[in-house]
């Protein structure tokens, strides 16, 4: 009786160890990444990173009309990442825009981008006079105009080389001029988020903080 029950206890722990070792062996196949946790880990945080292609580089600022609190045009730098390099052309990429406005009604679009501008630009003012010329926006908020569709635009602070790639060494500013119903007011959220057809380059969200001034600090980071 006794060796039967050893052999008994003996067979039902092989069993119960070859059912977890099957499932820690599905477990690495499903993965095709490592059977080390912290292996995987690190691969799943390598694969998130090369999948976000863009970065911001400083502050996310806005352009407000004090009189109405309003914000008119938000201007943010990015670059690529080291491993990075972006087509920013318009049949490359896509720029969504979310705004939830108070009262919880949203307003959303699937495409606001129109292009890079042509050459570089030494001040938001001065991208917004170009870009208004080369038909990339159709008013200028800063001559107190009130576009009339919430569109953006690309332009460079700093390009090494002529063509349409923005890569880690390139620094541009991407601008977005609001139309007059969706221009975002205090506590209110927006979502802009820059997207190709192999995923998500770049995603930015922010809850407009109080407007007490013409230039608005809309928060940001440093590269690396």
């Amino acid at each position: 009786m006794n060796r039967r029950g050893l052999t008994f206890w003996y067979n039902t722990a092989l069993v119960t160890f070859g059912v977890v070792a099957l499932g820690i062996t599905w477990s690495v196949m499903s993965s095709g990444f490592s059977s080390s946790d912290v292996m995987k880990e690190v691969v799943e945080e390598a694969v998130q990173d090369s999948a976000n292609n863009l970065q911001v580089i400083g502050k996310i600022t806005g352009s407000a009309d004090v009189s109405d609190a309003k914000i008119k045009v938000t201007s943010t730098p990015i670059t690529a990442t080291t491993t990075g390099l972006v087509d920013m052309r318009p049949q490359n990429i896509k720029v969504t825009y979310k705004i939830i406005k108070l009262g919880s009604h949203e307003i959303s679009y699937e495409d606001i981008y129109s292009g890079m501008l042509d050459g570089t630009a030494s001040s938001l003012g001065d991208a917004l006079i170009k870009a208004k010329e080369q038909g990339l926006i159709s008013a200028n908020p800063n001559m107190d105009e009130k576009p009339d569709t919430t569109s953006a635009f690309l332009y460079w602070v700093i390009q090494q080389n002529d063509d349409v790639f923005l890569e880690s060494n390139e620094i541009a500013n991407l601008v977005v001029v609001y139309s007059d119903k969706d221009r975002p007011i205090s506590s209110e959220f927006i979502k802009l988020q820059v997207e190709e057809s192999e995923g998500m380059l770049l995603d930015i969200q922010r809850t407009i903080p109080t407007i007490s001034g013409s230039v608005v600090d809309l928060g940001g980071k440093i590269k690396n």
